[in-house]
């Protein structure tokens, strides 16, 4: 077809120019939706950007600034915290400068989806979900924090195109480039790595299809197998996932409306998209709720249930509502977008809070640090909390002012007069 075109083109075909004509212009108006896209998500993910403290995690990236690439090699996020390192030497260390780079990602992703959404789904359902990915709160929230999470849901849609390039071209080119782009997204997280490979083995369409997806899966972990040894045994000393808590029904339920966004409304519209779109429906669905639903399955094995892994499922949750609205009649469809807007606006007042001084972690360190410097500096527990101490300037003396922090309140109890409050989890207190 294509060679037609280009020969009516040749020789001043009427119908040619005209069909070239209009690639192009569906081509520039996919351009102008991913800028749009991608202009909404830096808006809301540099609003505030630098204002938060830095919680725990934040502080770990941090702090593996300072060591060698070979070091980073023996961390769990060794590609992220390599990437960061050039981009610390020039932005420096700030909170935005730590942060940035998962702004840039989240937009990216937004960008991405929009081309990516539009041919499997039709136009403007890419569009569509450009706008919802980018104004989902929990994407938001990611996008501020100085962690990989946001690189992951990027990656969620690349290695997501790559499965879907393996089925359209029944070629060892595409299978190869399905397994690179596993490989890059287990050496950034494995664990959601995992999760998305098992949403792509759920949607594959036959046997052949699956089994591809599976050798592909096999060939990334042999290829990725010395990193991942060294994840395993460095979480059997340290207990990485010991922190992770067992899901109830109230936290799984909290996680969908999280990934789908605006306060349920994007879930609504999802499932009615599934119930009325029949194209691409099982990979949509196998993507919103595989990794969700994985994740609480292998709660006797391992904990592995938090929501920040399951960010990959939001690209899919945002084409379902996309493909809902689109579907719609046009008296509904703008009433539904307008919906699903004005909770997410609703959802993101609630997220960037008063002032933006509070993280989600509810841990000021900056104002705790501040506070413990001005009476001497103090003792910090428990240890592996130190870095955070440690960013804002904080030196820890063997007196007894001590910074605590928990999660659990009882901890709290029997301190002296001098207890003094920096979130939810963290105090200045004598003991």
């Amino acid at each position: 077809m294509s060679v037609d075109l280009h020969a009516d083109v040749a020789t001043g075909g009427r119908r040619g120019r005209a069909a070239l004509a209009s690639v192009r212009g569906l081509a520039l108006s996919d351009a102008w939706a991913a800028v749009v896209a991608a202009a909404l998500s830096l808006f809301l993910g540099l609003y505030q950007l630098g204002q938060p403290s830095l919680w725990i995690d934040e502080s770990y990236t941090w702090r593996a600034m300072s060591r060698s690439y070979v070091e980073l090699v023996h961390e769990h996020h060794w590609i992220y915290y390599t990437v960061m390192k050039p981009w610390v030497a020039v932005a420096g260390t700030s909170e935005t400068a730590l942060r940035l780079p998962s702004v840039l990602a989240a937009a990216a992703a937004c960008a991405l989806l929009v081309p990516f959404g539009n041919r499997l789904m039709g136009r403007p359902v890419g569009s569509l979900a450009g706008i919802v990915l980018a104004l989902n709160p929990f994407v938001v929230q990611w996008s501020q924090q100085a962690r990989s999470y946001t690189v992951v849901m990027l990656l969620a849609i690349v290695s997501t195109a790559c499965f879907l390039r393996m089925r359209t071209r029944d070629s060892t080119r595409a299978w190869a480039l399905y397994i690179s782009a596993l490989v890059v997204f287990v050496l950034i997280q494995p664990l959601s790595a995992g999760l998305m490979a098992a949403a792509h083995l759920v949607a594959g369409r036959g046997k052949h299809e699956r089994m591809k997806v599976v050798t592909a899966g096999l060939a990334a972990v042999l290829l990725t197998s010395l990193f991942l040894l060294g994840v395993a045994q460095r979480d059997s000393k340290s207990g990485t996932l010991v922190w992770n808590v067992d899901p109830t029904p109230d936290s799984v339920a909290h996680a969908v409306l999280e990934l789908s966004g605006a306060f349920g409304v994007g879930l609504v519209l999802s499932v009615a998209a599934l119930a009325i779109v029949k194209r691409e429906r099982l990979l949509l669905a196998s993507w919103a709720f595989t990794p969700l639903v994985l994740s609480v399955l292998a709660t006797p094995v391992a904990d592995i249930f938090v929501d920040r892994y399951l960010l990959v499922s939001t690209p899919a949750f945002a084409l379902l509502v996309g493909a809902a609205v689109h579907r719609l009649r046009r008296w509904l469809r703008a009433g539904a977008f307008a919906a699903f807007a004005a909770a997410s606006v609703v959802g993101l007042a609630v997220w960037y809070g008063p002032d933006g001084s509070q993280n989600w972690r509810g841990e000021d360190w900056k104002a705790a640090t501040r506070y413990a410097m001005q009476h001497g500096g103090a003792r910090v527990d428990p240890d592996w909390t130190a870095s955070a101490y440690a960013y804002y300037g904080g030196v820890q003396r063997k007196n007894r002012l001590e910074v605590l922090w928990s999660e659990d309140e009882q901890d709290f109890a029997g301190s002296w007069p001098l207890d003094v409050g920096f979130g939810e989890r963290l105090r200045v207190q004598r003991r």
